[in-house]
């Protein structure tokens, strides 16, 4: 069978668009769920002055921070750490990390903890060691 260059170029640009339009549509399926990315961070975490600054996983377009102070990894009060993300998309949610969470961070495992409720979603954070 022959096929002409223009039939053969209609055919071979048809399949190149279409595969990068299906991935589109896939990725916009994932946003539907309001986790497009899993739960890997929106941002590696920064040391920023004293604290150690966490970013969630992105949920609807945008994520939320949460800081650390480094010396609660070292030395981990016996209640842990809790307290609010910053603001996004007009809500905040709570964190809690454990003294046993903070205890395995210094160790150097990962530790995924969910927020609180709010926005009508959760986040994930990812707290690992820096340094």
């Amino acid at each position: 069978m022959t096929m002409h260059r223009r039939r053969f170029l209609r055919f071979s640009v048809g399949t190149v668009i279409a595969l990068p339009v299906g991935m589109f549509l896939l990725q916009s399926c994932e946003d539907e769920t309001g986790t497009p990315n899993g739960d890997t961070p929106g941002a590696p975490p920064a040391m920023m002055n004293t604290q150690v600054v966490y970013t969630t996983n992105v949920v609807g377009d945008h994520s939320h921070t949460f800081g650390i102070e480094a010396t609660a990894f070292a030395s981990p009060p016996a209640a842990g750490v809790s307290g609010s993300t910053t603001s996004a998309e007009g809500h905040m949610h709570s964190v809690t990390v454990a003294m046993a969470d903070l205890q395995n961070v210094q160790a150097g495992q990962t530790i995924k903890i969910t927020t609180g409720t709010g926005g009508g979603h959760t986040h994930v954070f990812t707290f690992v060691k820096l340094g």
